[in-house]
């Protein structure tokens, strides 16, 4: 392919062979104490051979007391040199440049991973909710010797370079915001005083690894929904940064109201250029920029100036192939990044074993995740076409299987034609299309509009089947509900039924949360109830608090801790949390109460024929991700 993202590029002394660079994001999937694991090798080495020019890797502790995450990586001593000298050879041997991010993360260092208190420029708890210690200057100068301590580690390992990881609100980041820092001697204050140790630690580092050895940091260009910084403030603090001798910036944004971590009503992309433009108006050395950069904006800012190189995250998480994928003009067999956050949300739930991702079941499980071709062919017979069903066909057409799809709409997609609709879910609607788009490449099969029963199957005579059913809508037991109309929440969203100007819904999940935004949004007046003590629990972290402001912004009430007494033409009767009966007058109401595996086919075929498998909803309803990773691995046992 040609274009500006095609050419060779230098940082420094170091060359790449494109512009495409993969930025550093937390994996945790390296060992408790901080080595280099098989995994993450298997994990770094699928995207060098993917095509990326750069591979970043992820925010690694110059320190124990910056540790902030389970399962970090550490650069701290040299007891990880062996383990990362193999990580820089698995990256090297596919052309790939690779450098590694230097991390503290100050206040958001946990006490139960780092072993003691978290320190800070001031004394204020952070996202990880301790209250760190206020650092003296002493401790400052520590800090400053332990990032160039393990910047002369990286050089010594192999790395081609270094980023200093100076945004996102860890440590360096601390000194720089005015939120974080209150400090009143020469290290708080106004812009110059806020970058003094950002400028020390480059100051060291470049002293410990030579003047030619690229170092870069990577930078908030702007803090969104505090009082933070400004791109007015990150030019000002860029400057220094490069007269001090960096040999580029990373440029991010950070902040609860940063638009690289919300969804937007319509898929945006490059959602935060301006911000790297900014940076780029003020310096003269390369800009690396990010934040859901598609292949077609990076070479037009490219071609705009706006940036010198292009960084490309979660696609590469969705997608370890994603730039040899867009090289060869293949983007209709991307697996696309559908924006759910749901990695992000793994990086700091300690009960899981690392990122997860909603759309590739493949990541972090790249080397026992080969698709081999089988040593005998069957016929395979697969029922229901939502996602469960696709991938699974998908996998096991892949390994040589003839494999056919039923599917009893008149469209493929299950679940996933309904869930696009509400607003700010069109992001969903590109893994529909990939997952069609596969089965027709690969020769699957594909009957629309055909009723599964089990004398249809027998007749069919498959060697496999694989049952993905999905579900059914739960029916609360509320008096009235079956003598009142009422439409199920999927019809609504679907325009299938018509809808009054007052809609009370039942059932206050995701599916009803979001039906009420999609009502909000037609000028209805919605009232959403529920049992339980909370709203949409089922959403994520990094959604849910965005989601449920939206909901009120836009006037939907939010009832929790219901009883329900009735359901009549008249609305639905309640006894509040405080003991108060009333009754929300409704002209429409829309059940939206959950639901419940349907697997009545799957009870049927079960042991009269050899090879019977159940997955996705119809197991249990549970999650996009759920239903991708068993169609998967069920399509690489077949």
């Amino acid at each position: 392919m040609n274009g500006k993202l095609w050419e060779s590029f230098r940082i420094g002394r170091m060359e790449l062979k494109n512009r495409f660079v993969m930025p550093p994001m937390v994996t945790r999937y390296a060992a408790d104490d901080g080595f280099v694991t098989e995994r993450i090798k298997n994990y770094y080495e699928a995207r060098a051979r993917g095509g990326a020019g750069l591979i970043i890797v992820e925010a690694t502790y110059v320190h124990r007391q910056g540790h902030a995450f389970a399962n970090q990586l550490g650069i701290s001593e040299d007891k990880f040199v062996p383990g990362m000298k193999e990580l820089v050879d698995v990256v090297h041997k596919h052309g790939a440049r690779i450098a590694v991010q230097l991390h503290h993360g100050g206040r958001e260092a946990k006490s139960t991973v780092s072993g003691s208190q978290p320190v800070a420029p001031s004394p204020l708890p952070g996202l990880a909710g301790e209250t760190p210690r206020e650092m003296i200057v002493e401790e400052i100068a520590e800090a400053v010797a332990y990032f160039a301590e393990a910047a002369l580690r990286a050089r010594d390992i192999g790395f081609d370079g270094v980023e200093l990881h100076a945004a996102h609100g860890y440590l360096i980041d601390q000194f720089l915001s005015p939120t974080s820092n209150k400090r009143e001697d020469e290290y708080g204050g106004d812009v110059e005083n806020r970058a003094r140790f950002l400028l020390e630690v480059i100051a060291a580092v470049k002293e410990a690894v030579g003047e030619d050895y690229p170092v870069w940091c990577r930078l908030d260009g702007k803090e969104y929904g505090v009082e933070g910084i400004t791109l007015e403030d990150a030019q000002k603090t860029a400057r220094m940064a490069e007269d001090a001798g960096l040999a580029a910036i990373h440029v991010s944004a950070w902040g609860p109201a940063a638009p690289t971590n919300r969804a937007t009503p319509t898929f945006a992309p490059a959602i935060i250029e301006e911000l790297a433009e900014g940076i780029k108006k003020v310096v003269s050395i390369p800009i690396i920029a990010v934040g859901r950069i598609t292949p077609e904006d990076g070479e037009r800012m490219l071609k705009e100036d706006k940036a010198d190189l292009i960084a490309v995250g979660k696609a590469m998480l969705a997608d370890a192939e994603w730039v040899n994928k867009v090289a060869s003009g293949k983007t209709d067999d991307i697996n696309p990044c559908i924006i759910c956050n749901g990695c992000r949300d793994d990086i700091r739930n300690p009960d899981l074993a690392g990122i997860r991702c909603s759309v590739n079941a493949t990541l972090g499980r790249e080397k026992e995740s080969k698709i081999l071709p089988t040593a005998k062919p069957k016929n395979v017979l697969v029922v229901g076409g939502g996602p469960a069903g696709m991938e699974a066909a998908r996998v096991a057409a892949l390994r040589g299987h003839k494999v056919t799809l039923w599917e009893r709409e008149s469209r493929l997609g299950g679940q996933l034609v309904q869930a696009v609709i509400p607003p700010y879910k069109d992001r969903i609607a590109p893994m529909a299309r990939y997952l069609e788009t596969q089965l027709q490449k690969i020769g699957v099969r594909v009957q629309t509009g055909k009723e599964a029963t089990a004398a249809a199957v027998a007749e069919s005579k498959p060697d496999v089947v694989v049952v993905a059913t999905g579900i059914r809508t739960f029916i609360p037991d509320i008096p009235g509900l079956d003598k009142t109309p009422v439409i199920e929440a999927g019809d609504v969203l679907e325009g299938k039924a018509k809808v009054g100007d007052r809609v009370a819904i039942i059932g206050g999940e995701l599916v009803g949360c979001e039906t009420a935004e999609f009502l909000a949004d037609r000028g209805k007046k919605v009232t959403v109830m529920r049992r339980g003590p909370e709203m949409a629990t089922s959403v994520g972290p990094s959604n849910r608090a965005f989601f449920l402001s939206r909901l009120l912004d836009k006037g939907v009430t939010l009832l929790r801790e219901v009883r329900y007494n009735s359901v009549s033409p008249e609305g639905v009767n309640i006894t509040t949390k405080d003991g108060e009966e009333r009754t929300i007058e409704a002209d429409t109401v829309v059940l939206a109460a959950g639901s419940v595996p349907d697997n009545a086919l799957y009870e049927a075929v079960k042991g009269k024929i050899s090879e019977v498998y159940s997955i996705g909803d119809c197991v249990e309803p549970r999650t996009i991700r759920d239903a991708i990773s068993e169609g998967f691995r069920t399509g690489q046992k077949i």
